[in-house]
């Protein structure tokens, strides 16, 4: 067999599972309510302005407002800490989030 059917083949048994794949859901499939999606984007939009003690109080408050069920709100509060220096507040959100989530779910976006 020639090096270019080969080569051929192997890109061909390389995209045919990846044309099936579908991504894992890490976040649960629930209607979140606004009021937190809008406290989210708060927080990530202070957190690209650099404020991030503001964003952190902006994803508790997203947590609060409704999105209990989503690892990704729990990571970014935890990331804060992390920026912040606080790596005990770190440690403490990131070992809530595995244990509550598990490792697969809460690693999973």
């Amino acid at each position: 067999m020639s090096t270019a059917r080969l080569s051929r083949l192997a890109a061909l048994a390389l995209v045919v599972p990846l044309a099936a794949w579908r991504p894992a859901r890490a976040e649960p499939e629930v209607a979140i309510p606004q009021p937190a999606r809008d406290r989210y984007a708060e927080g990530q939009e202070l957190e690209r302005q650099g404020k991030v003690r503001e964003a952190v109080a902006a994803y508790q408050e997203a947590i609060r407002l409704g999105m209990q069920r989503f690892p990704r709100a729990y990571l970014k509060e935890a990331g804060g800490y992390l920026g912040l220096g606080e790596y005990d507040a770190a440690v403490a959100r990131y070992t809530r989030v595995i244990d509550e989530f598990g490792l697969e779910d809460s690693c999973r976006y």
